[in-house]
């Protein structure tokens, strides 16, 4: 009877390091998920029994958090599993060496075009497998090599503190306040803000805070409530008696992050040649002209617009609102500077 029972275990294990296993290729149902089970442990791996199945099935995503310490979450309107963070026994652990070659191709190949954009989707996958201290470590170091394709990104560390408080945030599903020091205020006065943060990723050389932001307040008593979606540098986040996380508990509608649309037509000098996709979704639509218009959406409209203004003189940006917005604002800046605006 105890070898019977520790055999069950050990199969449960098991199961539950299989659907770690595919979440951590990306995004799965609940099929996708018993499906790698039985494909990757054995066909005999669940019950025969529908109830049964889904009892199994629903014991093995409790051991997956709570044993294997995975953070995922369920996405309702996708019907869909979303692995948030591996846990310690879904963690890739590099050697020094090998953190050191991540940051450089982080800084060499940002803002790249073309094949070369998927480079970050390569760094984006690895580094959300490091473990806590790794993914630190990333931003605090300084790289050892220059392949002198681009200007390096000046570095900066992460405060300890801000790191554990803003991880525990995004892992708990809490609200988080804190004070943000902008180099853009010309007041140089930290802002308080309290937002329902979804994600930390590196980009650029830095780290950021995806977040949407519920509350504002500055020095002078202005208050704004529903900001939107942001990206916060974690570096410009304060490390003071506000900074914390709040008992409200988010929910999954809170916690998602945006889609937005990005429409843009390429003229016919890039148009002729094959196009990059830079975005989820694309549809191309080729047109008389030799010109072609282009639809997609990402979660990231500053990340859009910078992709966009690589291509220069050659791309004129058509919507959706949130990215044609920012890209007026961009170049008619630009215009600024340069004394070109009228």
């Amino acid at each position: 009877m105890k070898q019977s029972q520790r055999g069950s275990e050990w199969l449960a294990v098991r199961r539950s390091l299989a659907i770690l296993q595919r979440l951590m290729r990306g995004p799965a149902s609940a099929k996708e998920l018993v499906d790698e089970v039985l494909q990757t442990v054995g066909p005999d791996a669940y019950p025969s029994g529908e109830k049964a199945l889904q009892a199994a099935f629903k014991r093995d995503r409790d051991n997956l958090r709570h044993q294997l310490e995975a953070e995922f979450t369920f996405d309702f309107a996708e019907q869909l599993y979303i692995l948030e963070d591996p846990g310690p026994f879904g963690y890739l652990e590099l050697s020094a060496l090998g953190l050191r070659a991540i940051q450089l191709l982080s800084n060499t190949f940002a803002g790249e075009i073309g094949e070369r954009s998927e480079v970050h989707h390569l760094l984006d996958d690895l580094i959300s497998r490091l473990p806590p201290r790794a993914r630190l470590s990333l931003e605090s170091g300084t790289p050892l090599l220059d392949l002198d394709i681009q200007q390096d990104v000046d570095v900066s560390p992460v405060n300890q503190k801000v790191w554990e408080v803003v991880t525990r945030a995004v892992r708990a599903h809490r609200k988080l306040a804190f004070s943000y020091l902008s180099p853009q205020h010309d007041d140089r006065l930290p802002r308080y803000h309290e937002v329902a943060p979804y994600q930390i990723r590196y980009k650029r050389g830095h780290w950021y805070l995806y977040a949407y932001d519920l509350y504002v307040r500055n020095h002078y008593g202005q208050e704004w409530f529903d900001s939107g979606h942001r990206r916060f540098r974690l570096h410009y986040i304060q490390d003071d008696e506000r900074l914390a996380v709040l008992p409200t508990k988010l929910s999954a509608v809170q916690r998602r992050a945006p889609r937005f649309l990005v429409h843009y037509r390429l003229l016919p000098v890039l148009a002729r040649g094959a196009i990059s996709r830079h975005f989820d979704e694309m549809h191309i639509e080729n047109l008389s002209d030799g010109s072609a218009e282009v639809r997609g959406f990402t979660n990231d409209e500053w990340e859009a617009v910078q992709i966009l203004l690589a291509y220069g003189e050659n791309c004129v940006v058509l919507g959706g609102p949130e990215v044609l917005r920012r890209m007026e604002r961009r170049v008619r800046k630009m215009a600024e500077n340069y004394g070109l605006a009228r």
